[in-house]
């Protein structure tokens, strides 16, 4: 295993950079796991939020006769 991938495996945040600028970086698996979680709990909300909104249902015919299927 490389440093860099070593270093992340310890919890270690690794900038690569181009010319001065950070343009990626290596992360501790569990770091991405957390941000994924996240995206996750978040785009939960949003569908429970928006089953909520106020409105008519659409059947799913009208959907696909307007849209294709």
């Amino acid at each position: 295993m490389a440093a860099p991938a070593r270093q992340a495996a310890r919890g270690q945040v690794i900038h690569i950079t181009e010319r001065g600028q950070r343009i990626a970086a290596i992360v501790p698996e569990s770091m991405v796991e957390a941000l994924l979680a996240a995206e996750d709990a978040e785009d939960a909300a949003e569908a429970d939020a928006a089953w909520q909104e106020p409105g008519e249902s659409i059947p799913l015919e009208q959907i696909e006769a307007e849209f294709g299927r």
